[in-house]
């Protein structure tokens, strides 16, 4: 495709994909928590995701679905609504940047062969990690299908000739008759050498545990004891749905009824999922599967799941249905999709999740336009789909450190900040600014494996180390099995990090007043007297995610490094943080009738002579640097008639029909309009909502958030008001 970018992925529909036109065609990305993050058209045989490899090699998911239906909005834009349309889930096997879809199923498209015949399935197993049972997906396994056949039908062209032995399928017969719940006449039962337990192996769609042993008709026991080798067989071949949960009692038979071959080996992606595309054209009846699965433990492939065979087939297997298998090997561990990153630098990933350095503006001249009023937006996020989202509440440092970071002489960093200018952005004096190493213990966690199925997570202290305000935090080994802070008993428990990164600071930005800072990001050296000292770095040593795709990171720009020139190695990764806590002013004013100044008050009647007279309404929607945003509207009665009073927006200029004037958003209405049929006399709810856009990297911050033990005060971002008035003429 032209004018491709280095970092798109391009999803690539095979010429063999069975589509022609695809024009309703979409390709859709599904993070882990099941949201719809990206949605990308076809054009011709390609779509372009923004989305990164890495990022997809993670734990998100693509489908391919018809476009969404109209009215799917917001929270349903998710995975389960893509299923509910029988969407496509492609496996994620990348060719470079493409990730080529060869064949599209039936329920999508209708191509023309219609022998094609989509095998897929997930599998799982189940963990215990602290004392919680999870289901967790398990990556990289090599899944063997296989088809099954049974010999009491040969093929239909004659390939070879091999008939199950008369005498088998005679004792075959007398053991089914005889097996429980249908038992005939004096004959001594026949031992069974499996328990009943066996039966329920395996997690298949139609195995012996979805159709247990049932009491069989009596014409089909009339037929196995009739003696009659040929009735016996074609008995077997007419009831085999009924008759093969028996087979799974006798494995000594099993090699005379059934055959498998293998067609394909595949390999799970980070989500568990595997797919095989069967062209059943030829074949000589129902598609029935088998699966064996190999790990790779310890550097060998082992056999990890085996099931009987027939007791564990998917018999006439529906295409494009879920074979869902959940592993029990003590041996297998939990996947582990993360990227590798950078090993050669430490790369600032985000404040928060969400909150990465590129995403934070730097140019203290900056502003934008906001509802018509110029805005400073310097240390701000624009995360929240705005550009004026300040930070307050608890702020976490998510960080990754490169296995060969210790080759630049560095053993240890620490956070600083820096109060540059105060609520209102006016700059504080260099000789004033103080500079502030961030305290505090700091932990990154870590999984221990206690037993096959049971893990537990740890902690691994980092420090603070040395005598404040000279204190540092030991730099982690990517490599776990390197690292000196796990103890020793824990590394003979197969310990692996939780995550590639890790909670490096946090700091509780209510302990800061409201203003604009610098946070700067040192790597250091230990000297013999246990004192540290900054080590200038390469700057390409200082890394961040990059703008479109947080899972990939890049060079930190020369403005967020000091020295910012690029003749010098890099001492500090740095940018501009705008703190912001201040509480939003949310407060509806009585309603009043314009021409006589009567007030709806406590008891909420406003009494009018004709309806031609006016109702000022007013309201205070407000924070103290404007960044907010407010929704307003009037509910009469029992709310099936539309008032059309609805304004929302910035708090910072008049919209919706309301003027900001004084503090107040004002607008006037006459009595007839609020009426608005109803005889004489009406009721109104006025209710109103000032969301801040404040946020700590994940979230917006929006209800109780902090409490402060000083005052006992709980403290709120948003703020709420209700009130009510009514109109009567009499």
């Amino acid at each position: 495709m032209k004018n491709e970018k280095p970092n798109e992925v391009v999803v690539k529909l095979s010429k063999n994909a069975g589509i022609e036109n695809t024009g309703g065609l979409n390709v859709y990305v599904v993070n882990e928590g099941g949201k719809i993050v990206e949605t990308a058209h076809f054009k011709g045989n390609d779509a372009v995701l923004t989305t990164s490899r890495a990022s997809l090699e993670g734990k998100s998911k693509v489908y391919v679905a018809q476009s969404l239906p109209e009215g799917i909005k917001g929270s349903k834009k998710n995975e389960r609504t893509l299923l509910k349309m029988n969407a496509y889930e492609a496996v994620k096997n990348f060719d470079g940047n493409n990730l080529v879809i060869y064949r599209l199923p039936s329920v999508i498209i209708d191509p023309f062969p219609f022998f094609n015949c989509l095998i897929t399935g997930h599998v799982n197993k189940n963990f215990i990690i602290d004392g919680q049972s999870k289901n967790l997906p398990l990556c990289d396994l090599r899944v063997h299908i296989c088809e099954v056949e049974t010999e009491l039908i040969w093929p239909y062209i004659p390939i070879y000739y091999r008939r199950i032995p008369d005498w088998i399928i005679q004792e075959i017969a007398q053991k089914i008759v005889n097996s429980p719940p249908n038992p005939i006449g004096p004959v001594s039962r026949t031992k069974i050498n499996l328990p009943l337990r066996s039966l329920t192996q395996g997690n298949s769609l139609q195995t012996a545990a979805k159709s247990p042993l049932v009491k069989l008709p009596e014409n089909v026991v009339t037929n196995l004891m009739s003696g009659s080798v040929d009735l016996i067989r074609q008995t077997m071949i007419d009831y085999h749905h009924l008759l093969y949960p028996y087979f799974c009692y006798w494995p000594i038979y099993w090699p005379y009824i059934y055959i498998y071959d293998e067609q394909t080996i595949v390999t799970t992606d980070c989500n568990g999922h595997f797919e095989m595309w069967e062209n059943t054209y030829s074949e000589d009846g129902p598609l029935n599967i088998y699966i064996w699965i190999e790990a790779n433990i310890n550097g060998q492939w082992v056999t990890v799941y085996n099931p009987p065979v027939p007791c564990n087939t998917w018999w006439n297997y529906n295409c494009n249905t879920d074979i869902n298998i959940t592993l029990t090997d003590w041996r297998l561990q939990p996947c582990n999709c993360g990227i590798p990153g950078p090993a050669d630098a430490v790369w600032f990933r985000s404040i928060g999740w969400g909150a990465s350095a590129l995403h934070i503006e730097q140019n203290i001249a900056n502003t934008v336009i906001i509802q018509g009023v110029n805005m400073s937006n310097v240390g701000c996020s624009d995360i929240l789909g705005t550009p004026i989202s300040p930070f307050g509440s608890g702020l976490d440092f998510k960080l990754f450190c490169g296995a060969d970071i210790f080759n630049a002489g560095v053993t240890h960093y620490r956070w600083k900040h820096t109060n540059i200018a105060d609520a209102n952005l006016n700059p504080i004096p260099s000789g004033f600014q103080v500079t502030t190493i961030i305290p505090g213990a700091v932990t990154r966690p870590y999984l221990v494996k206690l037993s096959a199925t049971h893990y537990e997570t740890r902690l691994a202290t980092l420090g603070a180390v040395g005598t404040a305000p000279d204190i540092a935090y030991h730099i982690p080994h990517q490599n776990i099995a390197l690292e000196t802070l796990i103890p020793p008993p824990d590394h003979l428990l197969s310990p692996t990090w939780e995550d590639i990164f890790f909670d490096s600071a946090y700091i509780d930005s209510h302990a800061l007043t409201d203003g604009l800072y610098r946070f700067d990001l040192e790597l250091l050296r230990q000297d013999a007297g246990g004192h540290f000292h900054v080590v200038p770095v390469a700057r390409p040593t200082f890394q961040v995610s990059e703008a479109n795709n947080i899972l990939n990171s890049q060079d930190a720009p020369n403005n967020y490094l000091l020295p910012q020139s690029p003749l010098f190695p890099a001492n500090s990764l740095s940018f501009n943080v705008r703190i912001d806590n201040a509480r939003c002013v949310g407060k509806i004013h009585d309603a009043k009738l314009q021409e006589t100044g009567a007030l709806s008050g406590p008891c909420g009647f406003i009494k009018y002579d004709n309806t031609g007279q006016h109702v000022d309404i007013s309201f205070e929607a407000s924070q103290p640097r404007n960044f907010a945003t407010f929704s307003f509207g009037i509910v009469k009665g029992n709310g099936t008639q539309p008032t059309g009073i609805n304004p929302s927006g910035y708090v910072v200029s008049s919209v919706g029909g309301f003027t900001l004037a004084g503090g107040l958003f004002n607008a006037e209405f006459t009595v007839n309009s609020l009426l608005n049929g109803c005889p004489g006399q009406a009721a109104f709810s006025e209710n109103l909502h000032v969301a801040a856009l404040a946020t700590d990297g994940s979230n917006r911050l929006y209800a109780f958030d902090y409490h402060d033990t000083a005052t006992n005060r709980d403290y709120n971002y948003d703020a709420y008001d209700v009130n009510a008035f009514a109109l009567s003429h009499t």
